[in-house]
């Protein structure tokens, strides 16, 4: 058996890496004396079969189920001491044998191994259960041209991934459900194994990348704030308070008139075009509550997220969604779900209010850009199709929408800490997926760490 094995590294997984800095962010990085080395997931260490059998590694990070986004490449692996032993199960004991072979194996590198200045040993010095640091070093490291995917499913087409993509399907493997590491050889997976080979031997799709750490960048200059200390950037009620909040302060209401007038829609790219007039109200919670009416006929009920009404001729009925689905809430016989309960509230305050040729009502569905609704198709009883489809009344606006256009006043809001605040915290929700925010927000703890000890 010679030294020809493949390993894919999967990144950026698990509760651990929202609280924590991942120990797999120097992976990206060549250190201060122009090396590259890696840590392979979930805790840096391999079984004995492994060693010096891995000559490459592909880094990944999840793009959907049984398919990985590659995003970088390493070649020419050597192993590090320490890394081939197994640890210990219980977090209390140490793993001398380990950690002392590390960090002379650390110490020992050209002026140690360190990232903008600091030496790796204090950079994760108070991780959990941190006894391996380093598992690989890296001959050479690459990053793709252009955007790379891996399917373990032969379902996958074209249409799963974004217009100008590569992607490798596989035949033989099957997705590795409990583990972050995935190893292939030539002996279990032979065409598999020369798929993966192809694609890394291909000198078209790589370049060669040493981008070390800039302790300077701009990604750690923002304030962590509140919001980032109770981890509610992904708190739906947390995110409706403060839209409804900074809607209603009176500076800032030139602002938002100017956001929904302007604002494009996620489908069709659209304006928006509402023209709110005079001091618009905005509700937290409204209760869409038909009065009178039996809800068997006419489904009825549930809270909207934020109600917006002006003093002219518009409500703005707006579903903040970032995690829950938009279809999970179907309480009625005739399985409505809630975008039709609060189309029915709205049309019946309109009628009830006796000025319905006055009032224009305007429906939404705030979400982030990882998690755009698909708006089900609703059928009665008979299974007749509903009308009007909740999916023709509804207009998506995505966070990344809202956060692209704060940015470009931040003039007005730049001296309000809690806003600053709110801005920032939106940035997770710009994402097209989960796994590329995490990665950012990694960066960003890493260059922070760096910081501390400069």
């Amino acid at each position: 058996m010679g030294k020809n094995g493949i390993v894919l590294n999967r990144m950026y997984v698990g509760e651990y890496i929202f609280k924590n800095l991942g120990h797999e962010i120097i992976n990206m990085y060549a250190a201060d004396n122009g090396k590259h080395y890696l840590y392979l997931n979930a805790t840096g260490n391999y079984e004995k079969k492994h060693k010096g059998r891995i000559d490459t590694m592909l880094l990944t990070k999840s793009h959907k189920q049984n398919v990985v986004e590659v995003i970088g490449l390493a070649t020419g692996l050597e192993d590090v001491p320490g890394a081939n032993l197994p640890l210990e199960r219980d977090k209390k004991k140490t793993n001398e044998a380990i950690l002392d072979a590390q960090k002379k194996y650390i110490n020992e590198q050209d002026g140690g191994i360190t990232y903008g200045g600091v030496s790796i040993l204090q950079i994760f010095n108070d991780a959990e259960q941190q006894s391996i640091f380093i598992t690989y070093q890296a001959k050479n490291f690459y990053k793709p041209n252009g955007q790379v995917f891996i399917a373990f499913d032969s379902k996958y087409t074209n249409k799963d991934i974004p217009h100008g993509a590569l992607l490798v399907k596989l035949s033989q493997l099957n997705w590795a459900k409990t583990s972050l590491k995935q190893y292939i050889y030539p002996e279990s997976a032979d065409k598999d194994y020369q798929t993966i080979r192809d694609l890394v031997n291909n000198s078209d799709l790589w370049k060669e990348n040493k981008t070390k750490v800039n302790s300077n960048a701009d990604i750690a200059k923002r304030e962590i704030s509140l919001i980032d200390i109770c981890h509610l950037q992904n708190d739906e009620n947390c995110f409706s308070d403060m839209l409804a909040y900074f809607m209603e302060q009176e500076r800032y209401r030139g602002l938002w008139e100017e956001f929904f007038e302007k604002a494009k829609c996620y489908s069709n790219g659209c304006s928006l075009g509402i023209k709110l007039k005079g001091s618009y109200s905005v509700t937290r919670e409204k209760e869409a509550k038909i009065d009178g009416v039996d809800s068997k006929k006419c489904p009825n009920g549930g809270r909207i997220d934020l109600f917006i009404r002006d003093q002219g001729k518009n409500i703005v009925v707006i579903e903040n969604k970032i995690k829950s689905d938009i279809n999970s809430i179907s309480t009625d016989k005739n399985h409505s779900n809630q975008l039709r309960r609060y189309y029915n509230y709205v049309n019946w305050l309109i009628k009830k209010e006796g000025n319905g040729n006055e009032i224009t009502p305007h429906f939404l569905i705030m979400a982030p850009n990882y998690n755009i609704p698909d708006v089900e198709e609703e059928r009665d009883k008979n299974q007749e199709l509903l009308v009007p489809q909740m999916s023709d009344i509804y207009k998506i606006i995505t966070y990344k929408e809202l956060y692209d256009f704060l940015s470009t006043k931040k003039k007005e809001f730049e001296n309000d800490a809690n806003f600053v605040a709110f801005y920032g915290s939106m940035r997770r929700h710009t994402y097209s997926n989960v796994n590329a925010y995490l990665y950012y927000e990694m960066e960003k703890k890493f260059i922070r760490r760096i910081k501390e000890f400069l």
